[in-house]
């Protein structure tokens, strides 16, 4: 619904009113809503890992022991039977952290 709006925002600018969305996000040089939650969902994780944040990561997290390939930072993800835990902060992030292959590229962000 929000990227709607967007999208709509967008279309009121001269000269993007026959564009495609996608291509006057990158002419303005926007990123899409979807991609900036993801980004700073992220951003949010890196700054619990790394004690930046006044809350503590074990609130949300356990680090994964399985010394498995990828980072040293990586987390377990715990099943969940029921949905209303699946979509929670904690295990929304946890696969697109998981599959970051260098740890020092989410610092860029």
């Amino acid at each position: 619904m929000l990227e709607g709006v967007q999208y709509r925002a967008t279309k009121l600018i001269n000269g993007m009113e026959n564009l495609h969305y996608d291509e006057s996000l990158r002419r303005l040089r926007l990123m899409s809503l979807e991609t900036r939650r993801v980004r700073g969902d992220l951003i949010e994780v890196f700054k619990f890992i790394n004690g930046s944040s006044t809350i503590d990561a074990d609130v949300f997290f356990e680090y994964d022991k399985g010394y498995r390939r990828g980072h040293s930072k990586k987390l377990y993800k715990r099943r969940s039977r029921l949905d209303i835990r699946k979509f929670l902060f904690g295990k929304r992030v946890m696969d697109k952290w998981n599959n970051f292959h260098n740890v020092a590229l989410i610092a860029q962000l």
